[in-house]
C-alpha cells in the first residue's frame, strides 16, 4: 500500500487519471497546512489538493489514525463509504456535489473534483458575509436526497439493503458523544471541562433533569430512527458556497437517520452565527441587525425550502399506498420543525463543551463577549431543549430567538450599570 504525502501525489494523481496532465501548471499542497478560513477544520483525513492548471483535484486516503494525532482509531472503510455517498447524492442532487472521479481500494484514495473555488462558508459567514441562496440550496439537497433515499420512494428490500450498506457503526458513535453525550462535569471521560470561568453557569443549565432527559430522547431518535440516507455531518465547514452556486463535501459519516437530523446540524451554525453576531463587533448596528436578520431567515428559508422540495418529490414520486394520506405531508414537516430544534440545541451544547475548536465562538477576540455569546447560546438551547416538542410553526420559534436574546441582553446590562 501506498502512503501518499506531497513528494508522490502527484505521479499517483496521474497513474490513475488519464486526462490529468503531468507538464501542466501543476501544484500540490496538503490540507491542513493553510489557514481554518482555506482549508476548514477538519482532523481526520490526509487530504491533497492537485492541480494541473486545467483540472483541479481533491485526493483523499483514510488510514487507522487521524491526521491530527490522538489516542482514538475511526473506521479504515470510511473512505468506501463517503465514495459510495459521494456516487449516490451526484445521481440525486448533481448540482450540489463535487464530481468524483476514481474510487482506489487498495490504498483506500478517492479523487474528486476541488470546488475551492468557492469559499467554506463558516468562514465567509464569520465576516459578516451573506449567501442568499444557501438557505433554498442546502433545503432542496436535504429535500432530495432524504425523499429518494426513504422508504417513500424506495421499495422495502432496497431500502433495508441500503440501511445495512450504510451502517457506519464507528463513525455515527462519534456523532453520538458529540452530540448527546458531552457535559460539562471535568471528571467526565466522555466531554471536556470548559473555561473554569465559565463551568458554573452552564453546568447547573446543562445538569438541567429536563435539559438530561430531551437530549437522552433526541439520541433515542438518532440511534433508532432510520428514515433516509444523511449526511451526518452537515455543518458549514462541509459547504462550499458562492454568490449563486453551492457545493457539500465531507460524507464519512453518512448513515441513515432521522429526516430531520441534517437540518438540525446544519441550522446550529446559524443559531451559534446569531448568538456570536449579538457580542461581536460590526463596524455599525445597522449591520449587526441585518446580519442578525440574516441567520433567522437562513434558518427559515431552509425550513421551508425542505418542505417545499419535499413535497413536490413526494407528490410525483412517493409510492402508492402514500399518496393521497389527508394530512401526512402536514404532520411530517410538523415533525420536521420540531426534531431539527431538538437536534440543533443538542448539537449546540455538544459543540460548546467539546474538546474541538468553535470557530462560531472562538472568533470573538474580547473574553467578556465572548462568554455573553456562549452564555446566551446556553440559555437559548435550554429553552430549546425544553420547549422543542411544542412548536407548531417556524415563526414562533424565531420570535422566541428574539424575546430569549431581549431578556438576556437587558438583564446584562443592568447587572454591568
Amino acid at each position: 500500500m501506498i502512503r501518499l504525502n506531497k513528494d508522490n501525489v502527484v505521479d499517483y494523481v496521474h497513474s490513475r487519471l488519464d486526462f490529468f496532465n503531468i507538464d501542466g501548471d501543476i501544484r500540490v499542497s496538503a490540507i491542513g497546512e493553510g489557514s481554518l478560513e482555506e482549508d476548514g477544520d477538519g482532523y481526520i483525513n490526509f487530504v491533497y489538493r492537485v492541480s494541473d492548471g486545467v483540472h483541479h483535484l481533491i485526493v483523499k486516503q483514510a488510514t487507522v489514525e487521524p491526521r491530527s494525532g490522538g489516542p482514538f482509531e475511526v473506521d479504515i472503510n470510511r473512505y468506501k463509504l463517503e465514495y459510495d455517498s459521494l456516487i449516490l447524492r451526484k445521481a440525486i442532487a448533481p448540482d450540489f456535489v463535487p464530481a468524483v472521479y476514481d474510487l482506489d481500494t487498495e490504498n483506500r484514495v478517492f479523487i474528486t473534483q476541488d470546488v475551492s473555488y468557492l469559499k467554506i462558508s463558516r468562514f465567509q459567514l464569520l465576516k459578516g458575509v451573506q449567501f442568499p441562496l444557501l438557505g433554498e440550496h442546502v433545503g432542496r439537497y436535504m429535500a432530495a436526497n432524504n425523499f429518494f433515499t426513504s422508504e417513500y420512494y424506495l421499495d422495502s428490500r432496497t431500502f433495508r439493503e441500503l440501511s445495512v450498506h450504510f451502517m457506519n457503526v464507528t463513525m455515527r458513535e462519534i456523532m453520538d458523544v458529540v452530540m448527546f453525550l458531552t457535559s460539562v462535569t471535568p471528571e467526565d471521560t466522555v466531554g471536556s471541562p470548559l473555561d473554569p470561568d465559565f463551568v458554573t453557569f452552564s453546568k447547573k443549565i446543562c445538569a438541567d433533569p429536563r435539559v438530561l432527559i430531551a437530549r437522552q430522547r433526541l439520541r433515542h431518535l438518532f440511534m433508532t430512527k432510520g428514515e433516509c440516507l444523511i449526511h451526518g455531518d452537515l455543518h458549514t465547514s462541509n459547504i462550499f458556497a458562492g454568490e449563486d452556486e453551492t457545493k457539500i463535501i465531507d460524507m464519512e459519516y453518512t448513515f441513515c437517520g432521522p429526516f430531520s437530523y441534517d437540518m438540525g446540524y446544519f441550522l446550529q451554525n446559524f443559531l451559534t452565527q446569531y448568538a456570536a453576531a449579538t457580542f461581536r463587533p460590526f463596524s455599525s448596528e445597522s449591520e449587526r441587525e441585518a446580519y442578525k436578520a440574516y441567520c433567522l431567515f437562513i434558518i427559515k428559508d431552509t425550513y421551508l425550502s425542505f418542505c417545499k422540495y419535499f413535497r413536490k418529490y413526494f407528490g410525483i414520486f412517493a409510492k402508492e399506498e402514500y399518496q393521497d394520506i389527508p394530512g401526512l405531508l402536514d404532520d411530517f414537516c410538523l415533525t420536521s420543525l420540531r426534531e431539527f430544534i431538538g437536534f440543533s440545541a443538542s448539537a449546540m451544547l455538544g459543540r460548546i463543551v467539546g474538546v474541538v475548536a468553535f470557530p462560531d465562538y472562538d472568533d470573538i477576540s474580547d473574553p467578556i463577549q465572548r462568554h455573553n455569546a456562549m452564555c446566551f447560546s446556553i440559555i437559548l438551547n435550554h429553552h430549546m431543549l425544553l420547549h422543542w416538542e411544542s412548536y407548531d410553526d417556524i415563526d414562533s420559534f424565531l420570535d422566541d430567538i428574539r424575546e430569549i436574546e431581549e431578556i438576556y441582553c437587558r438583564n446584562i446590562s443592568s447587572m454591568t450599570l
